[in-house]
């Protein structure tokens, strides 16, 4: 991954952070009847936020398409 996608995936799960932690202050002060949306839409940040923690990510020497074993013969 360049520099650019990772800054990028970043500040995605930053702001997903910032969207969770928001809505969640939200639900608290606001009443139950009221408070749906923001319930739903930190109930999406986190799930979010989990599938991008769990997702892997293969690592960087297999993405170059031969490995150190196949150079040296």
């Amino acid at each position: 991954m360049d520099d650019t996608a990772l800054l990028r995936q970043t500040i995605r799960r930053c702001t997903a952070v910032l969207v969770a932690t928001l809505a969640t202050v939200g639900v608290s002060l606001q009443r139950s009847s009221g408070a749906g949306f923001l319930l739903i839409l930190a109930v999406i940040s986190v799930v979010y936020l989990a599938v991008e923690f769990i997702k892997v990510s293969p690592p960087a020497e297999s993405l170059g398409g031969s490995s150190s074993t196949e150079d040296e013969e």
